[in-house]
């Protein structure tokens, strides 16, 4: 449990700081580009430290922010104390559990998150389940990679790898999960995360959404 708390404590610490690079030479860009897409009710699973506030649209009109790891939640509420504090509730849940009824959200939103979610498919099915027809998901993840030297890398580092970066996993195919959910992905624009090593490099960027079933 105290191994478990000093990790919790060391990634909320150094996340920002170990993506300051990267943030100013291509995330903080997509991260704006997307965002702006999204409306109404929102729910953003795996807020982290909050780097996304900034790019919320003023017609969103309200913003659950659920971050399940303790030390990355005291960071984001720092950070929201710094805006418009009844525009956000803060959270605790896991991207797997969700406490909403049906349809709650018109958008929800995953940035480097479904990375390291234990269980995509489940985390996938509940994003199903919370959209509203219509009601679209805005992601941006990082995925294994499309050449085959990367890939074998990838599968062989990704234990150690997750183990030292709070479970997140280099060789998932989330477009395919995405698809396989139910949802349909309407754009996806794929780009090497400029600045990050080469087995964390490759990332897709787009908008899945919850198509009204029939009748």
């Amino acid at each position: 449990m105290i191994v478990k708390q000093i990790h919790s404590y060391l990634m909320a610490k150094s996340y920002d700081y170990a993506m300051r690079s990267t943030e100013k030479r291509c995330l903080q860009k997509w991260r704006k580009e997307l965002l702006a897409q999204a409306d109404g009710e929102l729910l953003e699973i795996g807020a982290g430290t909050g780097v996304n506030l900034p790019h919320y649209p003023d017609r969103v009109s309200q913003i659950i922010l659920s971050e399940p790891d303790a030390q990355m939640r005291k960071r984001l509420q720092r950070r929201t104390g710094q805006l418009q504090k009844e525009r956000f509730n803060i959270t605790s849940w896991g991207a797997e559990s969700i406490k909403m009824p049906d349809a709650s959200f018109d958008t929800i939103v995953s940035t480097l998150v479904l990375c390291s979610v234990p269980s995509l498919e489940v985390s996938l099915n509940e994003i199903y389940r919370l959209l509203r027809p219509n009601g679209i998901l805005l992601f941006l993840e990082h995925v294994i990679s499309n050449h085959p030297a990367t890939r074998t890398w990838q599968h062989r580092i990704e234990p150690f790898w997750s183990l030292c970066a709070g479970n997140c996993r280099l060789t998932r195919d989330t477009a395919a999960e995405i698809h396989a959910s139910g949802l349909k992905i309407e754009r996806l624009t794929e780009a090497p995360m400029v600045g990050a090593p080469t087995f964390v490099r490759g990332t897709i960027r787009g908008v899945a959404r919850k198509v009204p079933e029939p009748g």
